[in-house]
């Protein structure tokens, strides 16, 4: 049995391979020779994300009731930030394509605000018909758009902008908070090393699929996100039984800034060395200032206000109990 914890272990791995993917994707992927061009995969680590977001943000409120202004201001806090300086870094350096619109990085922490905003609305929605409903709305909403709309001739599925994104990506998320509702009901066959190795091939398959196909990610994520779910499952409860991966969790603390910053750094680090492995390696270390002085205390802030907004709530609350006794 998994024991109930705040922080559940496990997820910060997941967190760690997937950043790692995207980056080894953007940077090393297209100087790989033949088919080892599509070890690493972008898109479907993205996929991963989303499903983990959407466990983190539900696993606190399963049980309990959800303070809107908290809630939002601490997540806010935490995101807005770190990528509004990671937005201004890359246009310092002339990367224009860099922004919430044109969809390239953030178009993913566009998607994530979405699914803050309308989780208070989903909160007691999924306690009147049931996460399996809204995960099976989202996903014939999801289908609508992508085949109503087609893609570009890679087939991602980050480019219908930022109105239509956050519902191409919802299932996953959905599928997250379902998890994390279920977590202690859920029986999962296998080990983790199986869960890991077909994750990682069918990640694969598909980026190649996208790349010689017509089946492109934006028909396939929604299927992924399920593999993905599985894979979550798989980590939690190998660190719940042997314990986490300590070099990966601590890696997949800082996710988000690998995820933001990894593209800016090497851009800028291309003006003196073009070697991808060289580059990713730069990359990777100049994300630590980023992580240190900008998104963890950034982190830090959003727990703190988030915690003085719940206290605030609960007290007046309590004073207006008692002025109503009175």
């Amino acid at each position: 049995m998994i024991s109930e914890q705040r922080r559940i272990e496990g997820l910060d791995t997941v967190r760690a391979v997937a950043a790692l993917s995207v980056v080894f994707a953007h940077l090393l992927g297209p100087s790989l020779p033949g088919v080892a061009k599509y070890i690493f995969t972008g898109h479907p680590a993205v996929v991963a994300f989303f499903v983990v977001s959407g466990f983190c943000i539900h696993y606190p409120y399963r049980k309990r009731g959800l303070q809107v202004t908290p809630f939002l201001a601490g997540r806010f806090i935490r995101i807005v930030p770190p990528a509004a300086a990671a937005f201004i870094l890359a246009q310092a350096i002339g990367m224009r394509a860099y922004n919430p619109i044109d969809g390239y990085i953030l178009w993913s922490v566009v998607c994530e605000a979405v699914y803050y905003c309308i989780y208070p609305l989903i909160l007691p929605l999924s306690r009147r018909v049931g996460w399996p409903t809204l995960i099976a709305v989202s996903v014939i909403a999801s289908y609508g758009v992508v085949i109503g709309l087609g893609s570009d001739q890679y087939g991602n599925a980050q480019v219908y902008g930022p109105q239509l994104n956050w519902i191409v990506g919802l299932p996953a998320w959905l599928l997250g908070c379902y998890l994390a509702e279920n977590l202690h009901r859920l029986k999962l066959p296998g080990n983790v090393w199986g869960w890991r190795a077909t994750t990682a091939l069918t990640a694969s398959v598909l980026y190649w699929a996208t790349m010689n196909t017509s089946a492109g990610f934006y028909l396939t994520m929604v299927p992924f996100s399920a593999l993905a779910g599985c894979w979550i499952l798989a980590e939690i409860r190998n660190a719940s039984e042997r314990g986490p991966i300590n070099t990966l969790e601590a890696i997949g603390g800082a996710c988000f800034s690998i995820y933001l910053v990894h593209v800016i750094a090497a851009t800028a680090i291309e003006w003196v060395v073009t070697t991808p492995i060289v580059v990713s390696a730069f990359s990777l270390a100049l994300v630590y200032p980023f992580y240190r002085w900008i998104e963890k205390p950034c982190h830090g802030a959003a727990r703190r206000i988030k915690k003085a907004l719940e206290q605030s709530e609960r007290g007046r609350g309590l004073k207006e109990s008692v002025d109503f006794g009175g």
